[in-house]
């Protein structure tokens, strides 16, 4: 089977060594294929990729971005959406569910987001991204490698401090292995109860890890006591009793780490998730094609246009375009918008006015909004537009279609109402 893997080069040896013939393609400078364009249509794509490679397959691999490829939603190729960073991006992961034929999640307290897509969805945890040697003879008691950026992750720094007056510990940022198989216990602090890669690092480099008790999954493929210890998350008393606990008891501190790093090597490599990641893809199929798969996409793309409106301009307007290009598709198809979609068709119709031809997006916003006459949204969208262009008959026969109030007060509502989503 030939599989395009998108964003990240994750399993693709291992995927080779199960038969199949790989390319991975992105924006990164160790991937195969790399895009020197990061906008386009997945069919301009794939009339890049080198020997006439066709995939069977294609798997978007989460980065943390947004899906910077055209036309995922339409193409007639079997896809797979891996959310990795769902705990951040949950609420535009579970849309985009629409667009592919499949979906793994790596965080499982968010699996039921994904359910009313209707799409199947497979919990996939993450893993030890690398086989690590442990070391015998420890230097460091107690450590930890991350990100201390306030801004980024103010309780996590706020965690670290008060905990390194009360407990000693080695705070660094640099490549894990060549850290953790140095301490006898790696602490671990997540940025909202993940189930992040730290767990599975730590374990692999022989440390005994110290995490936060949370769901997630973690209590279901590791045993609390056995392979990893857990303390209360937030309570740096709770972690540094702990931590002090099992320095003062080093046979069963290495019994845990040892079990631990055990449990990594049977189940949790890159080869069991290309196995997991490789049924999936021999039996998969084309899921009909629905008419709520546009919407998502268009949300998507003005996410992606809006993060490269400052950096890249050029490439904000084709995300843009693509967003309308979405969103005049879901016209097409007679998909009704829920109120938040509503709201992101107004903005991207806005936005077109201001950086396309004067008057395109107002004209497409008046024909999307008389499609759906009774799309409360697009009708205050329709009848604010119409008062700006001086048409009030217009925009009375219009008000008076949605609500029983005095014109007036609808025209008041609608100002508010735009006022309120144009500010976002």
């Amino acid at each position: 089977m030939k599989i395009l893997l998108l964003n990240q080069d994750w399993f693709s040896t291992e995927l080779r060594l199960l038969g199949h013939e790989v390319i991975t393609c992105g924006q990164a400078t160790h991937l195969e294929h790399r895009l020197t364009i990061p906008v386009l249509h997945i069919n301009e794509l794939l009339a890049q990729l080198p020997g006439g490679f066709v995939p069977d397959r294609i798997v978007w691999l989460d980065d943390s971005s947004p899906v910077m490829i055209l036309g995922l939603e339409d193409t007639p190729i079997p896809t797979i959406f891996y959310s990795v960073d769902t705990h951040h991006h949950w609420e535009l992961h579970s849309q985009l569910a629409h667009c592919f034929d499949h979906v793994l999640v790596a965080q499982k307290d968010y699996l039921h987001q994904f359910l009313p897509s209707g799409t199947p969805t497979t919990w996939m945890p993450l893993w030890a991204s690398r086989h690590v040697e442990r070391c015998y003879e420890k230097t460091t008691p107690v450590s930890f490698v991350g990100t201390m950026d306030e801004r980024l992750n103010p309780k996590r720094v706020q965690f670290f401090n008060t905990l390194k007056e009360i407990l000693p510990i080695t705070i660094r940022q640099g490549n894990y292995w060549e850290i953790f198989p140095q301490a006898d216990i790696v602490i671990n602090q997540t940025v909202s109860s993940d189930l992040n890669f730290r767990v599975f690092e730590a374990m692999m480099c022989g440390a005994l890890l110290l995490t936060e008790h949370s769901s997630n999954g973690l209590l279901e493929i590791f045993n609390d006591g056995e392979h990893l210890v857990t303390y209360t998350a937030g309570d740096t008393k709770d972690a540094a009793e702990k931590a002090r606990a099992l320095l003062a008891a080093p046979d069963r501190m290495r019994e845990i780490a040892h079990a631990g790093r055990e449990e990594i090597l049977k189940k949790h490599t890159p080869l069991h998730r290309a196995t997991v990641l490789h049924n999936i893809l021999s039996s998969i199929i084309k899921r009909p094609q629905t008419t709520a798969r546009h919407l998502p996409m268009m949300i998507n793309l003005a996410i992606a246009s809006s993060f490269l409106e400052r950096h890249n301009p050029a490439l904000s307007m084709v995300a843009l375009r693509g967003a309308v290009q979405a969103a005049l598709a879901s016209q097409q198809d007679g998909c009704i918008p829920n109120n938040i979609e509503a709201a992101h068709l107004v903005r991207i119709y806005a936005r077109w006015d201001r950086c396309a031809a004067e008057g395109a997006g107002t004209r497409l916003l008046l024909a999307h909004a008389e499609s759906l006459p009774s799309q409360y949204i697009l009708a205050l969208a329709r009848v604010r537009s119409l008062l700006n262009q001086g048409k009030r008959l217009e925009a009375e026969v219009v008000a008076s279609r949605i609500s029983q109030e005095p014109a007036s007060s609808v025209f008041n509502i609608a100002e508010q109402a735009m006022t309120l989503i144009l500010q976002r």
